[in-house]
């Protein structure tokens, strides 16, 4: 995040931030990093060096509980390290619930469009399927605030994080 404050602050109140930041409980420093989001978003440069950043603050910007925050971002992290969509693995094994959480989540979020075209077209699973599917996970692993509004985060995925998107 430190990176981020130096893209778009002078020296002064680069050091400003940072001691508040240093200073603050973890419900404080996500609003710090939502107002850094906000600040960033005219700057789609900042990706390449700073991406992992970046999607923390946006979805900090979402004014949803952190703990739900936090889980967002580990879901999107992971997934778009390994993507995978489904509840089986290629050995026709069940998927863990972690990875169906994130798989829907992920999925639905970035890849919405393509989803729909292979329900249209290969007869692959409605993205109503698996946002039911992501929701009822979530709820699952205990996050039920993320399960209920799953729908909202993946309406927050697509409209704020459309830069990285893959429509």
């Amino acid at each position: 995040m430190y990176g981020l404050i130096k893209c778009i602050y002078d020296e002064k109140k680069q050091r400003s931030i940072e001691s508040l930041y240093n200073d603050s409980d973890s419900h404080t420093q996500l609003l710090i990093r939502a107002t850094i989001a906000e600040a960033l978003k005219d700057c789609p440069k900042l990706l390449e060096s700073h991406g992992s950043d970046w999607i923390l603050c946006t979805l900090a910007s979402y004014n949803r509980p952190e703990e739900d925050t936090a889980r967002a971002y580990q879901s999107i992290m992971r997934m778009l390290h390994k993507m995978e969509f489904g509840i089986l693995t290629d050995d026709i094994k069940w998927r863990e619930i972690n990875e169906i959480a994130d798989g829907c989540l992920v999925g639905l979020g970035f890849f919405r469009k393509r989803m729909e075209q292979m329900y249209n077209h290969r007869a692959s699973p409605s993205p109503d399927y698996y946002r039911q599917t992501g929701s009822a996970a979530f709820n699952r692993l205990g996050f039920d605030d993320l399960g209920c509004n799953f729908s909202g985060w993946i309406r927050f995925i697509e409209s704020e994080l459309a830069t990285i998107s893959f429509n």
